[in-house]
């Protein structure tokens, strides 16, 4: 096709090639238009951290039938890998080991994992394309069929090859030129969304979770209680109305346990049978009540292309230990407890290869931190959702001071891994103080160590992140350790502020106190500004 239009062929002496395949499979999308589906981030799988993207292909709309998008096709690329691999997995999709390929499915069957048995939200942008363009994107879909490419996470992943897909749809677009060393689907679908021209619609499609929460926030803790004994099974529908006698109320309480009961079947794995039973029994009470208003999940105020940048610079300066102190930090992807939080996932923080460099007076500089991985998932308990809060922590780090040597320049270089379960509540109705505690279990492999090199521990840490104003965000935590083997006990404590200035710019001010048994006392306390882009 694109021979053809470049060459003019004459179609007496090259007729125009016929493939019956590729025209049943065309007749079969009876595709006229597409949009651009990101489904938000998914911290419990190591391939879903930083969220996804894949193109729906929607049919025409015909006159008195409207077009559902849910009997639409979807195309999606991904890696023909397995998760359960656990670091295999993700050790073979930094390095390309995987093989990526393009497959298309059934768009209801794309909502029934995201949506549904993940609990993502997803976001739809409808792209305003021609048909001879839509028809370029599917030629170039069909021939990329059996094609495989290494697949790499952070690079040449299921978002770049998308860009590419629109790329060959509608020439001199170049979306990939933009994404030569990482390709995070929020940034790909900012460079779709701030293309001009490029986007016609967008809507929201919450998940399972947030509108069974937005449910219970319209009924209240008490109510929500009792709908929740309804879907259990302790307090049959027909009783309901001698807790609650306003029918309007009863109704939205059997809404919010049908939805309680959808939501547990994909959680405990409940069988199919039973569930649609339950949903039956409860759908069929509140069908004998009035039928009320729809309620419908309001999108968040801010939608994931207008939150900040997902890499950032910090520039800071201040003292440690009495002594001044410069501190360049650096972080290709993603977003922390204290960034913005508007088109981010609540109490989720996902950062990889932050680096921090230190010169201390007259030094020179030199490597701080490196952390490949920094990720913590906060997931508030409200007595409704079973929440799972837990981080993960990994990297290099200077030491302590050795006794006797200077404490800002002579200190080695550690390796660490800490982490562990926890637990996050919000304390205040608004959610704007979030309250947390985790198992601190380390282990760490440090030359300051006075006996033993190896150390293993556990200890607590506990904090709160509160929101005291919308642009002012503040962490204060504790902590304590106790290590095997009479090695030295560690307690400390940070409190971090962020000030937002604009989309791009915060001001930050940190300090933090560590003391470690027979290694001393650690004070540090640098401010400065952080820039994202």
């Amino acid at each position: 096709e694109w021979l053809n239009e470049v060459l003019r062929f004459d179609p007496q002496q090259l007729p125009t090639p016929v493939c019956d395949r590729y025209q049943q499979w065309r007749t079969g999308l009876n595709a006229t238009s597409a949009s651009l589906v990101f489904p938000a981030a998914y911290l419990n799988s190591p391939a879903s951290m930083y969220g996804h993207t894949f193109l729906r292909l929607d049919p025409p709309a015909t006159p008195g039938s409207p077009r559902s998008p849910l009997l639409s096709y979807a195309i999606n690329y991904a890696a023909n890998g397995n998760e359960a691999e656990g670091l295999a997995f993700a050790i073979k999709g930094l390095t390309g080991l995987y093989e990526g390929q393009f497959t298309n499915s059934p768009y209801y069957l794309r909502i029934r994992d995201y949506n549904d048995l993940e609990n993502r939200d997803i976001w739809e942008y409808d792209l305003n394309l021609s048909q001879p363009e839509m028809n370029r994107l599917l030629a170039h879909a069909w021939e990329l069929g059996p094609t495989r490419f290494d697949y790499f996470f952070f690079d040449e992943n299921c978002s770049y090859h998308l860009l590419a897909l629109l790329d060959a749809a509608r020439p001199g677009l170049n979306l990939t030129d933009g994404f030569t060393w990482k390709a995070i689907p929020i940034d790909t679908v900012r460079a779709v969304t701030n293309t001009p021209g490029l986007l016609k619609a967008t809507h929201y499609r919450a998940s399972n979770s947030t509108e069974l929460r937005y449910r219970s926030d319209l009924i209240g803790p008490q109510r929500t209680a009792l709908a929740k004994q309804v879907a259990l099974g302790a307090l049959p529908p027909g009783e309901l109305a001698q807790a609650e006698p306003d029918p309007a109320m009863r109704a939205r309480m059997l809404e919010v346990a049908e939805r309680y009961m959808a939501y547990d079947a994909t959680q405990r794995a409940l069988g199919d049978t039973y569930v649609q039973g339950q949903r039956m029994r409860f759908l069929s009470a509140r069908a004998s009540l009035p039928s009320g208003q729809a309620v419908e999940v309001p999108p968040p105020s801010v939608p994931p292309q207008d939150g900040h940048g997902t890499s950032r610079v910090d520039i800071l300066t201040g003292q440690r230990n009495g002594r001044a102190l410069v501190q360049l930090n650096a972080r290709p992807a993603y977003h922390d407890l204290l960034d913005p939080e508007g088109g981010f996932q609540r109490g989720s923080a996902i950062q990889f290869f932050r680096l921090e460099l230190t010169r201390a007076e007259s030094g020179s500089l030199q490597l701080e931190k490196l952390t490949p991985v920094d990720i913590v998932s906060l997931s508030p308990y409200d007595g409704l959702i079973a929440a799972r809060s837990w981080r993960v922590r990994f990297g290099l780090t200077r030491s302590w001071a050795k006794p006797g040597s200077d404490p800002v320049r002579q200190r080695e270089l550690a390796a660490e891994i800490n982490g562990g379960p926890g637990w996050a509540t919000e304390l205040l109705d608004n959610q704007t103080l979030l309250g947390y505690a985790f198992m601190d279990n380390q282990i760490w492999l440090d030359p300051a160590l006075p006996k033993q090199k190896l150390a293993a521990g556990s200890g607590i840490a506990t904090g709160l992140i509160w929101d005291a104003t919308p642009t002012w965000r503040i962490q204060a935590e504790l902590y304590g350790k106790v290590f095997l083997d009479h090695q030295p006990k560690e307690a400390g404590a940070r409190l971090d502020q962020r000030l937002q200035l604009n989309r791009s710019v915060n001001l930050v001010l940190q300090c933090q106190w560590k003391r470690r048994q027979a290694q001393g006392t650690q004070r540090e306390c640098l401010g400065g500004f952080q820039k994202y882009w």
